[in-house]
Formats: C-alpha cells, sequence, structure tokens
C-alpha cells in the first residue's frame, strides 16, 4: 500500500481534501462554518468503517486531487466528475450521483448555449469539469479559485456567463432575487469521491458507505 506523506503519521487521521461550493454535496454550515453535505456524510461514514479520525482540509479545486496524488489527503470531495484523465492520479469510488453543468447568466439576457459562448466571455473554476468541458469545445474561458467571484465578476459586468454544476448555480440563481438565471443541462457526469491509488481498504470503505446510503447493503 501507498505510505503516508513524510509528515503524516500511519495512524494519524484520515484527511480529506474538500472544496466547499458545490451544494448540496459541498459547502460550509452557514451556522456552524463546518464542512457540510453529501460528500463530506459518505467520506465520514468511510472513516468510521475504518475506525479512523477524519480531518478536513478546505483548498482549492485545482489542489484537491494532486494532495490526494502526492499523499498529503486520502480522499478528495468537491462533488467530483469522474474523468479517464484525473483516473491516471486517483482512484474513484462508484459513482454516488448525476449531475451537469449548466450556464449562470444575468436574467433577461440571451440564454447562452456552448455555441454562443464562443464570442462570450466565460467563467470557470480552474480544473473543474466545466473547466475540461468547455475547454475540449475551443473556448478560453477566465478561470477563478472559487465560484465566488466568478459570480461577482458576472453580476459586475466583467463575464457574460458562468459554467459549473447545476445545483450551484441553481441556488445562485434562487438566492438572486430573480438577477441571474440557469440554463438547461449541457453536460451530464457521474460524480465519485477521489481516493488515493494502491488503498483498496480505503476504496471499499468508501464505496460500502455509497451503497448503504443508497440502501443497497454493503455489499
Amino acid at each position: 500500500p501507498a505510505t503516508p506523506a513524510p509528515d503524516r503519521p500511519a495512524d494519524g487521521p484520515l484527511v480529506l481534501a474538500f472544496m466547499p461550493e458545490v451544494p448540496p454535496y459541498t459547502y460550509l454550515d452557514p451556522v456552524t462554518g463546518e464542512p457540510a453535505g453529501i460528500d463530506v456524510e459518505i467520506v465520514r461514514a468511510a472513516a468510521e468503517k475504518l475506525g479512523r479520525e477524519l480531518e478536513i482540509r478546505i483548498l482549492p479545486f485545482a489542489e484537491i486531487l494532486s494532495s490526494v496524488k502526492n499523499g498529503d489527503a486520502d480522499f478528495a470531495a468537491a462533488a467530483t466528475t469522474i474523468l479517464d484523465g484525473r483516473r491516471r492520479n486517483v482512484d474513484f469510488s462508484i459513482s454516488y450521483a448525476e449531475e451537469g453543468c449548466v450556464f449562470l447568466y444575468r436574467a433577461g439576457e440571451e440564454p447562452p448555449t456552448m455555441i454562443r459562448a464562443e464570442s462570450l466571455r466565460v467563467g470557470v473554476v480552474d480544473s473543474m469539469s466545466g473547466d475540461v468541458y468547455i475547454t475540449r469545445h475551443g473556448i478560453d474561458p477566465f478561470r477563478y479559485e472559487s465560484l465566488h467571484d466568478a459570480e461577482e465578476d458576472l453580476r459586475a459586468g466583467r463575464l457574460d456567463a458562468v459554467f459549473y454544476d447545476r445545483p450551484a448555480l441553481a441556488s445562485a440563481a434562487e438566492a438572486s432575487g430573480g438577477a441571474l438565471a440557469v440554463t438547461p443541462l449541457e453536460t451530464r457526469e457521474p460524480y465519485g469521491i477521489g481516493v488515493r491509488k494502491d488503498r483498496p481498504d480505503l476504496l471499499e470503505a468508501v464505496n460500502a458507505a455509497i451503497r448503504e446510503r443508497n440502501g443497497e447493503g454493503s455489499k
């Protein structure tokens, strides 16, 4: 099995690299400020199965998978789309949800489409699936470390649209009081938990937690 990073004891807490910007999958509890969401619940259940404590580290999305690859973290959670390219660096759990990306735009303007996006200023969160997908379509987006910063630039007129996971953008549109709107789904993507390679014990515990959450037992 892969060994922990030099500064991590073998019997220490398992570490979850976490990006809290895709409710209801990942977010910060508005009352306690603590990491919360479906992803956190799955990983906590897996840690409990292994009899280990869980430490959660908040990182930009561009760093969470590399932290797992480097052994600084054991799990990555941010409503992460399972992509073949990412499998080179981490293993993935079975999928626990299927969602997709949409455009967020200012209400009253012409809704963006993937074809129209070639002539628009489109913001994405660096390295997330929206970034991957839109770049594959030949569009050079504006990359942000956080969704919050991209949304601020959209409201200020510095962007024409933001391309990101539907749950978070639907929530942003609802909270905008009618100022923002979302388009229909442009993609359909399976979400999974990233897990350190060569650690079947971690992967099996996460998969068991997902199956139990889905009412399938621990088979």
